[in-house]
């Protein structure tokens, strides 16, 4: 997925039905901040840097497909995984 589909996909799910408009009490948007526009920007980068780092363990992957020994393409696979993972790191 390139990061202008993640991009699209993201912005095109809720809560962007919901009107731009604060919560009464000030409580928090789903990602913990206050405004609105804050936490849709928070998203947004979050969806672009796991789109990002999809796409470079997506490389280890093809270079894996093309590696002769074994050793190289687990190693290689070792390299997506390790990239897969930052995605679920804070």
């Amino acid at each position: 997925m390139t990061t202008r589909e993640a991009f699209e996909a993201f912005i095109s799910a809720p809560p962007f039905e919901m009107p731009i408009e604060r919560f009464d009490d000030r409580s928090a948007w789903p990602g913990s901040y206050t405004e609105l526009e804050v936490d849709l920007a928070w998203q947004a980068w979050q969806a672009a840097t796991a789109a990002a780092l999809e796409r470079a363990a997506e490389v280890c992957v093809d270079i894996s497909a093309h590696q002769l020994t074994f050793q190289q393409r687990k190693t290689a696979a070792t390299c997506a995984d390790a990239i897969r993972a930052l995605k679920e790191r804070p």
